[in-house]
Parts: structure tokens; sequence; C-alpha cells
């Protein structure tokens, strides 16, 4: 094993100590069927877009949903927040139904309790079946997690499963290892 190159050449490295695995994450899509066929943004494309569409549909209800909807309101566009469950679940109640209530005062539709049955990219954008009805937009944002990016790092040979988070100690260190960290 080792750490291959671009080129298909390979390094050898040895630690004396430790090891730390810092590989950030990567957004989560989820298997909706059309979603991946359509191109969606993610917080990344969301963050970089150098023009703002005329309508964003947003699926998802966590902070970066929510955050995206704003600041897309913010610049005109007509959003559109698909949640499966109510807006900033993980938070005391009182946020989400904040965050609901200021989200809409902007103009913003949210449909919350909904599922995304299907994505569709069309001529002129995307068109999203969902347990609410029909949602058009010039573009999806798929805001629904982010994964930890750590499928390709040969996790399985040390008994760790490819792809899936590190659970750890106060220290950081991996469960089950003297020697493996991560961030």
């Amino acid at each position: 094993g080792g750490l291959t190159a671009e080129d298909g050449s390979t390094t050898v490295l040895r630690a004396r100590h430790a090891v730390a695995v810092a590989t950030g994450s990567t957004a989560t899509i989820p298997d909706i069927p059309g979603l991946r066929e359509a191109r969606p943004w993610t917080s990344r494309e969301a963050t970089g877009a150098k023009s703002v569409p005329g309508s964003l549909a947003v699926i998802g209800g966590g902070v970066v949903a929510a955050e995206m909807a704003t600041v897309y309101a913010a610049f005109g566009s007509e959003v559109t927040v698909i949640a499966r469950g109510g807006l900033l679940e993980g938070f005391e109640d009182f946020a989400g139904e904040r965050v609901d209530e200021s989200l809409r005062s902007r103009g913003v539709t949210i449909m919350t309790g909904t599922e995304t049955r299907r994505v569709e990219r069309t001529g002129d954008g995307v068109r999203l079946e969902t347990t609410g009805g029909e949602v058009r937009a010039a573009e999806v944002l798929a805001a629904t997690g982010r994964s930890p990016a750590t499928a390709d790092l040969g996790l399985e040979h040390v008994g760790l499963e490819a792809g899936s988070p590190l659970e750890t100690d106060d220290t950081l260190r991996v469960e089950g290892f003297d020697w493996l960290y991560a961030v």
C-alpha cells in the first residue's frame, strides 16, 4: 500500500507516533430518483454561483438549507424549501419556528413534512415530484447533510469501514486504536 500520485507512482509513509485523519466531509446527495442526474447544487455550488437563478428549490431542512434559502431570497430568487421533517430539527423547537417565520416573511415557500420523490432536469430547469405536489425551479440545491470523506483511505486494512465516520474519544483518538486520531 501507500499514497498513489496522479501519475500512478506510490509512496510509502511510516508514522513514528500516530496518524491523524483530517479529510473533512463531502455533501451528501440523497438517493432520490433522478437527483444525481439532475446535477444538483451542493453548498459548494450555492456559495460559488456567479449568477442568481430566478428560482431555487432547496431539498433539506437543516442549517445549510436555511442559510441558502435566506441568501437566495435576499438576492431576489423565488425559493422553495422542501423538508422531510421540520426546519432545524436538531435544535430547540423555537429555533426552527423562528427561522420558518423569518423565511416565510421573506417570501420563501416552506414545505415541511414533505418527501421529494423524483427530480428531473428539464429544458428550463428542474421539476421535483414531492408528496406536497410538483415544484419547478431553475436550480435545485441538495442541502441534506454531509458525509465523512473516508472512502478511499484504506481504512478496511485496519478493520474499519471505508466511508464511515470514525468514532473518537474526548482526545480525538479513534476508539480501539492507540495510534489513530481523527478530526
